[in-house]
């Protein structure tokens, strides 16, 4: 019988927000606006990006196995920097030379850690097979882990959980690979080979320039690195364990403040200007925000804990030719005005005492205008009379087509003419 003696102990850190005047922000357009954005959009997420990157850094830390995705799976070491969380130091934990990820994961290395889990505890077997173990992993080496392969789905069970799933909304698991329940996680810790063993850790957002002070956009650089650390999770395996401070004595009323990063707004002791000089705020209207984190990460089952360092790698895009040649570029027409309707002129033909149809040289007009027709159209016959004043009608430079609508009522018409107004006054 023995045991081994695990340590832990609180850990602290303290954020705060760029010093802000209200003398400039009273002033500024949409300001109400712009400071709820800030709250809710920047403030309120950093919390958990703060907590997210300190968990995942704190379960590599505490793992019991951490593996390099490198031929023999090797075990490896972690160290940092002093002085900060951005230099990861790589090692053989054998000592030696040291061992670099080379490969991506994949569900083989997932399968080859299921039986060691068993028989450590983590795990049992059941009618079914094993239960499940937890893998929390980025979107991408979930969707290569699980892409079409049929040497996988022949002895591994996939599947997706939709938002109705109780594996998504209750449990947060994004779907399943084999004997492993998958949570995808929404910024793993990535980091750029600086050397060999050698690592750089790269955030996904980044502070750049705006109009008027600084703005965060989405790091490119995190989106390409090529180093992550995925988990074999356990629930049991770390217990976290906010500070919960309580007052000591009513008569000593110190404030009770929030270790769960909770931010408030503090307008005293802001430091020193650019000058070296104590920021002067006896009116009250500068002031930043600013929130605590205080807890302890105690390792229960750190054996049931394996970190996997891995390369990633981004989809490969491959550019599809269309298959059809170009159309050029035919002539398009887009009009939507509508063609002039033709002008449809009618008349009743009458004749004279003589029984002939008779219309003098200046019996017509367009428009108000006489039509030089040059001499009398006289006919019995309406059909021929139609005809004759056709002829002199054309010869004139005019436009419409006459005919004979009903011989026996004596009605002529005038079709397609560019006249607004006609008259024709025939001799009685």
């Amino acid at each position: 019988m023995g045991y081994t003696r695990r340590t832990y102990s609180l850990e602290e850190q303290s954020w705060a927000s760029p010093i802000m005047c209200f003398d400039q922000i009273m002033t500024k357009t949409k300001a109400k606006e712009h400071m709820r954005q800030w709250i809710d959009d920047v403030l309120r997420p950093a919390t958990n990006w703060i907590m997210t990157y300190y968990l995942q850094r704190k379960a590599m830390e505490l793992a019991g196995t951490k593996l390099a995705v490198a031929a023999g799976l090797p075990e490896v070491t972690f160290t940092w920097d002093a002085g900060g969380y951005v230099y990861l130091n790589v090692a053989a934990a054998s000592g030696g030379a040291a061992t670099d990820p080379t490969g991506l994961l994949t569900a083989d290395i997932l399968q080859s850690q299921v039986t060691k889990q068993y028989f450590l505890g983590a795990i049992a077997a059941g009618k079914e097979g094993y239960d499940k173990l937890e893998l929390h992993t980025d979107k991408d080496t979930y969707r290569y882990i699980g892409k079409t392969a049929p040497t996988l789905y022949d002895a591994w069970r996939f599947a997706e959980f939709g938002p109705a799933a109780k594996e998504f909304y209750k449990y947060g698991f994004t779907g399943m690979v084999g004997d492993f329940m998958v949570k995808v996680l929404q910024f793993p810790l990535r980091f750029n080979r600086v050397s060999a063993g050698r690592y750089q850790v790269v955030l996904p957002y980044k502070n750049v320039a705006a109009t008027e002070g600084i703005r965060s956009e989405f790091n490119a650089d995190y989106d390409k690195a090529q180093y992550q650390i995925s988990y074999i999770n356990n629930k049991r395996a770390l217990r976290v364990m906010p500070f919960r401070p309580q007052a000591v004595d009513p008569r000593m009323p110190f404030k009770v403040r929030d270790y769960g990063g909770q931010w408030s707004f503090g307008t005293n002791d802001l430091g020193a200007d650019c000058n070296g000089r104590p920021i002067d705020n006896v009116r009250g209207n500068k002031g930043k925000f600013y929130a605590d984190f205080r807890l302890a990460v105690k390792p229960e089952h750190d054996e049931w804990l394996v970190a996997l360092f891995h390369m990633v790698d981004r989809p490969c895009i491959t550019i599809v030719a269309p298959c059809n040649t170009s159309n050029g570029y035919p002539a398009q027409s887009y009009d939507s005005e509508n063609a002039v309707c033709p002008t449809v002129v009618r008349f009743t033909a009458v004749k004279n005492s003589a029984n002939n149809y008779v219309l003098t040289a200046t019996g017509a007009t367009c428009d108000g205008n006489i039509v030089a027709l040059g001499t009398t159209t006289t006919n019995a016959d309406l059909g021929d009379w139609v005809t004759a004043f056709q002829t002199k009608w054309a010869a004139a430079g005019m436009t419409g087509t006459w005919s004979v609508v009903d011989e026996t009522a004596g009605t002529i018409e005038l079709d397609d003419t560019s006249c607004g107004d006609v008259n024709l006054s025939f001799s009685l």
